[in-house]
């Protein structure tokens, strides 16, 4: 918009001519573009202003979003269908236990896990709350 206006200016600037006359009327246009860029630079100032409150709502939305997401308690991972990774989620689960999670599915209750000598007592402590079968 301003390269617009500017250019304007410099194109009635050089096909003005080197008379009084035209001096005059090369000032007045020259004035006229100016005064436009000015109604047109309030007016872009406006619409910034609108779009830089709408840019710190969104903002906030996935501030607040992202806040929400930390503080939903994680869902307990279902020993009979999770994948290998999702099982190394849990605390204390590698590799190794995950795989022998999986070898020994199905599972009907949680207890289960411990009984079939899955994990160690120990394990099963810190991941009971933290699984389920269904």
């Amino acid at each position: 918009m301003k390269l617009t206006v500017f250019t304007s200016i410099f194109l009635v600037l050089l096909t003005s001519g080197c008379s009084q006359q035209d001096t005059e009327k090369t000032r007045q246009q020259a004035a006229q573009a100016t005064e436009k860029l000015k109604e047109e630079s309030k007016v872009a100032a406006v619409e910034l202003k609108k779009d830089a409150k709408e840019a710190a709502r969104q903002t906030k939305a996935v501030a607040e979003g992202v806040k929400q997401g930390l503080q939903t308690p994680d869902k307990p991972v279902n020993v009979n269908s999770a994948s290998k990774n999702r099982l190394q989620t849990l605390p204390g689960v590698d590799e190794d236990t995950a795989s022998r999670i999986i070898a020994g599915r199905p599972y009907h209750t949680r207890e289960e896990v411990a009984a079939r000598g899955v994990v160690s007592p120990e394990e099963f402590q810190t991941i009971k709350d933290k699984i389920s079968v269904k």
